[in-house]
């Protein structure tokens, strides 16, 4: 039997309580829940965000900066359509996409705006059992 010898958490894609029991049987210490707890009223977001969470489903996500060897899943809108566009066409430029994927852009659609299309944002499948 193979033991790790340290607690640890399962991150990724948990939802639910079945997801939570199922980390236990593997041995985990507990989990980190991302995308479920951006949706709750506690989070400091804004509700807009949290709507298309909630909204969203398993199909609600895309990929990016995969050229570029750090792969993100962040929620599909216009801006993560746009880089993996670019991405397509100047693979590995992280120049290009830059300017879409600025962290103040990110900043600004959570804490001011709750504008889900102008910047990219990490989102899990989860959304689908949101």
């Amino acid at each position: 039997k193979e033991e790790l010898s340290i607690p640890f958490v399962i991150s990724g894609g948990v939802g639910n309580g079945h997801q939570l029991a199922a980390a236990f049987a593997l041995g985990a210490e507990g989990i980190n829940m991302g995308t479920r707890f951006m949706a709750t009223k506690e989070a400091p977001i804004r509700d807009e965000i949290k709507k298309a969470l909630v909204d969203g489903d398993e199909n609600s996500t895309t990929l990016i900066f995969r050229t570029l060897n750090n792969t993100e899943r962040v929620y599909k809108n216009e801006t993560s359509v746009k880089v993996a566009q670019i991405e397509k066409e100047s693979p590995g430029d992280f120049s290009k996409i830059q300017p879409y994927v600025k962290g103040d852009l990110y900043r600004k659609s959570f804490q001011e705006t709750g504008d889900t299309q102008s910047s990219c944002w990490s989102a899990g499948t989860v959304m689908g059992l949101i």
